[in-house]
């Protein structure tokens, strides 16, 4: 009974505008590589590790963030390519866009290019944006990309966070 009172309390707690929301998450390196390799446009882009998923809004599995309640939130992404590998001619490293959005509503874009070996890039996009309840946002290719998405715990991560204000 004391077990079951402690969990209606915390589901409780996290209803309104009283919830702390936020999350980061990343790309590992084991994802990255297999998206990078299977990647069409418009695919929705899977950050399949978090550092901190506080009120439970954001998924691995999907790679969407559902806003538990309405209000204001700040979301950013950071994304990387790799200049090490090509897709055929000598300027074809990684080159990537990404969009970010909210529900089928385009919010925010990206663009990531490197074009020389060994000079690796990221691209960090930030936006502060109302979002209503149940609305799902995320992060989507939106081009045919080259080469692959750079994500690699000793090197550097693609990460996508967010949180409300």
């Amino acid at each position: 009974m004391k077990m079951c009172f402690i969990v209606i309390m915390l589901i409780s707690s996290c209803n309104g505008c009283s919830c702390k929301v936020a999350f980061s998450s990343y790309i590992s390196e084991d994802s990255a590589n297999s998206q990078s390799a299977s990647m069409v446009n418009r695919d929705i882009i899977i950050f399949d590790r978090t550092e901190g998923n506080y009120g439970v809004g954001y998924s691995t599995r999907t790679g969407k963030f559902t806003a538990p309640s309405s209000g204001v939130y700040g979301f950013t992404w950071t994304f990387c390519v790799d200049s090490r590998t090509t897709d055929g001619g000598p300027l074809n490293y990684g080159e990537y866009g990404t969009q970010l959005m909210a529900g089928n509503s385009l919010i925010a874009v990206l663009h990531t290019d490197t074009e020389t070996l060994y000079d690796d890039a990221c691209s960090t996009g930030f936006i502060i944006k109302y979002v209503s309840e149940g609305t799902e946002v995320y992060v989507r290719n939106n081009f045919e990309h080259q080469g692959k998405i750079l994500s690699v715990n000793s090197h550097t991560r693609t990460t996508f966070s967010g949180w409300k204000l």
